[in-house]
């Protein structure tokens, strides 16, 4: 990929950023906030060097006044270059490393994924979402029930912006993963890939990764990004995304739990 067309297609993912949550008011970060209003995420960052230890203290601030956990997720390219180090120092955690890969969509994307012996549904009740907790529990992740909680609001609240695809082996939910519409934007956003130990190397993964692309190019999205650990990273890569950046959770809770993870907002 080109640096020009990397800057562009960096562009675009700053202005779908912006477009996620409301600016603060002192500038320079955009804020995501969890529909009951106490968790938060930061977006979006772009800070001199010299105002930005005062704007981290003043988003912990806030986040102590709501009364729940506040999720810095950096890029790479974001500003100041030192940022990281600096949320570190202020007390926040830092979590798993990410690449963000992006990938046109069109028919020839689609072309490019197998077709294992599953089934996968787009779920939308409580039922479906169930199943995607199960896959979770399944995995080891600890916030399983309130996922689902947090994914049955966004369903029932903005059933347009979300949908969640599961993979079904002989009725059994192995595989799944979200996509996001954001109103307004011209993009589509893939999150939460997981397959159950067991069903690992099948193919299943893809296929999820697949489905969504397939509802991303329907609904007449032509570029989707991901934030890839590095054990998806080299299933996405193969079938042509591309990295384009780095991204990184740092996490900061009033009440001491840093081990929180910052996935509810995704």
């Amino acid at each position: 990929m080109s640096q020009s067309v990397n800057a562009g297609i960096l562009a675009e993912l700053d202005a779908e950023r912006r477009a996620l949550g409301e600016p603060a008011g002192h500038g320079g970060v955009v804020r995501e906030l969890a529909a009951e209003g106490s968790e938060c995420r930061i977006v979006f960052s772009r800070l001199s060097a010299e105002e930005a230890d005062d704007v981290i203290g003043e988003e912990m601030a806030l986040a102590r006044e709501r009364g729940g956990p506040l999720e810095w997720k950096l890029y790479g390219h974001d500003a100041p270059a030192d940022l990281g180090r600096r949320l570190l120092a202020a007390g926040f955690a830092a979590d798993d490393l990410e690449q963000v890969l992006v990938r046109s969509v069109d028919e020839t994307t689609l072309a490019g994924f197998g077709a294992p012996d599953c089934v996968i549904r787009r779920v939308h009740d409580e039922v479906g979402l169930a199943d995607y907790a199960e896959i979770a529990r399944e995995i080891g992740r600890e916030n399983s029930e309130e996922e689902k909680r947090q994914l049955a609001a966004v369903l029932l609240a903005a059933p347009d912006t979300m949908s969640v695809h599961i993979a079904y082996v002989d009725g059994e939910p192995v595989s799944c993963g979200r996509i996001y519409f954001r109103k307004g934007g011209a993009h589509a956003e893939l999150a939460g890939g997981r397959t159950k130990t067991t069903y690992r190397n099948r193919g299943l993964f893809g296929a999820v990764v697949a489905a969504r692309l397939r509802e991303a190019h329907e609904r007449g999205r032509t570029l989707v990004f991901t934030d890839a650990l590095p054990t998806s990273e080299p299933i996405l890569r193969k079938r042509g995304f591309q990295v384009v950046t780095s991204t990184q959770p740092f996490l900061y809770d009033p009440f001491g739990c840093t081990s929180c993870e910052g996935a509810s907002l995704a």
